[in-house]
C-alpha cells in the first residue's frame, strides 16, 4: 500500500495507517483539541475529500496524503488521492482513547480531519505521531 501511495504522491512513504470514517464524525467539534494549540481555532471536524469509508493516511518526507480505499474480499486496496497537505502544515495529531480511538489531524489553516482507528492499527498511528512530533 505504501509503495502505491508513494507513486501517487511522488515521494516515498515513511509511514502510513488505515483509518475509517464514521457518519457521526462530522458532528465532532473542533474544540476537542482546543487545549492543544493555544490561540488556534480549528474548523469543525471533517473528512478528507468528504469520503465516507476507509482511508489511508500516508506520510512522506514533505507531504501528508489521504487516500480512499476499497474494501476487498481479503484486504482493502488503495484507490484515489483525496487530499494532500505539506507536512510542515500539520500542527497536531492527537489520538483519543477508547475502543476505536479517534485521530485528529489539525493543519495550520484550521483544517481538522477526524478519523477512527481500529485497535489493530493503533500502533501504526502512534508510530506516525512519534515521527511527526518527536519529543
Amino acid at each position: 500500500m505504501a509503495k502505491k501511495a508513494g507513486e501517487i504522491m511522488g515521494e516515498s512513504v515513511i509511514t502510513g495507517v488505515q483509518l475509517e470514517a464514521q457518519a457521526s464524525i462530522k458532528s465532532v467539534v473542533g474544540g476537542v483539541i482546543g487545549g492543544i494549540l493555544t490561540g488556534f481555532n480549528a474548523k469543525p471536524a471533517s473528512l478528507p475529500g468528504d469520503h465516507e469509508g476507509l482511508h489511508y493516511a500516508a506520510v512522506g518526507p514533505t507531504k501528508i496524503g489521504f487516500f480512499s480505499m476499497k474494501r476487498g474480499m481479503f484486504k482493502a486496496s488503495l484507490q484515489d488521492l483525496l487530499v494532500e497537505h505539506p507536512r510542515r502544515d500539520l500542527k497536531a495529531l492527537e489520538i483519543e482513547s477508547g475502543m476505536m480511538p479517534t485521530a485528529h489531524f489539525v493543519f495550520g489553516d484550521g483544517t481538522h480531519y477526524a478519523l477512527m482507528c481500529a485497535r489493530i492499527n493503533l500502533g501504526k498511528l502512534k508510530k506516525m505521531r512519534e515521527l511527526l512530533f518527536p519529543e
